[in-house]
């Protein structure tokens, strides 16, 4: 029997989009997954603070998954319910513990996957994952000898920071729960960068 084929989406979804909702589709039709894993930060070691509450933002995307009726991606909490910073070794560690059958993967951009090994245990990443790399407009992606790595070409114009500076504008970037949920929890509606 073939091994589970199983992406990790990360990321801080402030607010989920849907960019990151057609990246997954995508990434998913392309490489032949099983299943994709949205894994909210609870705060990223690279960024400040977040906008939503960490539970607002797993609200949205599960919201937003069931919305669409996949049933090969989930949400998980991992990373929200631990102490933060998160560390993505610590959550690839953790999913592999409970399915170590599965071959397992990580969707990053560009930016990240040229940053890599400037993240906490980048050998424990290297030896854990597959790497799926988004690129726009047809970036070249660095060759790193060792890492198992794919390169897919993605474009949406959907931005969170934008979504955030302005939401009423940009309201057909989010699902239609996504947006009842952030008006019924006035999120965003007041702008913020």
């Amino acid at each position: 029997m073939k091994a589970e084929s199983v992406a990790i989406m990360g990321g801080t979804f402030d607010p989920v989009h849907e960019g990151h909702l057609s990246l997954a589709e995508q990434a998913h039709e392309k490489f032949g997954l099983d299943r994709v894993l949205f894994v909210p930060c609870f705060q990223s070691p690279f960024k400040g603070t977040s906008y939503a509450l960490a539970a607002q933002r797993y609200e949205m995307l599960k919201i937003a998954v069931e919305e669409k009726g996949w049933k090969w991606a989930s949400v998980s909490k991992f990373e929200i319910s631990r102490p933060s910073p998160s560390y993505s070794w610590q959550t690839a560690e953790h999913f592999r513990e409970q399915n170590p059958d599965a071959k397992w993967h990580w969707i990053l951009g560009t930016d990240q996957w040229d940053q890599i090994t400037k993240w906490a245990e980048p050998e424990k990443l290297r030896e854990q994952l597959d790497f799926l790399v988004v690129t726009r407009n047809g970036q070249a992606v660095k060759e790193r000898p060792d890492w198992n790595f794919k390169s897919m070409e993605f474009s949406h114009p959907a931005s969170a920071s934008a979504i955030r500076e302005d939401f009423s504008a940009h309201t057909e970037w989010l699902s239609p729960g996504v947006r009842s949920y952030c008006l019924d929890n006035e999120l965003y509606v007041h702008g913020h960068p």
